[in-house]
């Protein structure tokens, strides 16, 4: 990936911890400038510091991406703090709790949508446009194989990875359609 991110302004949900956490220190060794979100400071601060050290360019900012205030006032500071948005990373999920459908709880259900599903919409919904203004970009979203096939124990997850799937291909089909490169 040498020299691809290089001076790209990258947003990373989930990144204070796992494949959010590895990305944003990959991005960092690369010289992009990173702002990671997550709604674990801790974590998020960490991830910060790590990606700092070998000279990364990087900032948290706490968010909970299921809350359309919190993803757009996210978008408002990566273009406060570094004027555009070329990549995102859409990778802020949550397991759940196990258990079988009839034992899924609504409660447990509306969370694991509201993060893995309807959290990804929010942060396309406003990344898209934010892309597009300043000439295009990437985006990435994490769907996971729970995305493509079914499996035991999690019905919202796997849910929500299909969804997450879907969503992903519909606004990649009306890019291509429109003639925008993203």
């Amino acid at each position: 990936m040498a020299g691809r991110v290089e001076n790209k302004v990258a947003l990373i949900t989930g990144g204070g911890s796992g494949i959010g956490r590895a990305t944003a220190l990959l991005f960092g060794r690369e010289d992009a400038k990173v702002l990671v979100a997550d709604y674990n400071a801790e974590g998020g601060e960490r991830t910060v510091k790590r990606s700092r050290s070998p000279g990364g360019t990087a900032i948290f900012h706490a968010a909970d991406v299921s809350n359309p205030q919190d993803v757009d006032t996210l978008m408002h500071k990566v273009v406060e703090t570094y004027g555009r948005l070329d990549c995102a990373f859409n990778n802020a999920g949550i397991e759940g709790q196990m258990g079988d459908t009839p034992e899924c709880s609504l409660e447990n259900w509306n969370r694991v949508i509201a993060i893995n599903l309807t959290g990804v919409f929010l942060c396309m919904k406003y990344e898209i446009p934010l892309m597009l203004k300043h000439g295009g970009g990437s985006i990435v979203n994490t769907a996971s194989a729970a995305g493509l096939v079914g499996g035991i124990g999690a019905p919202a997850y796997f849910a929500a990875k299909h969804g997450v799937a879907g969503l992903t291909k519909a606004a990649g089909t009306r890019i291509r359609a429109e003639g925008d490169s993203c």
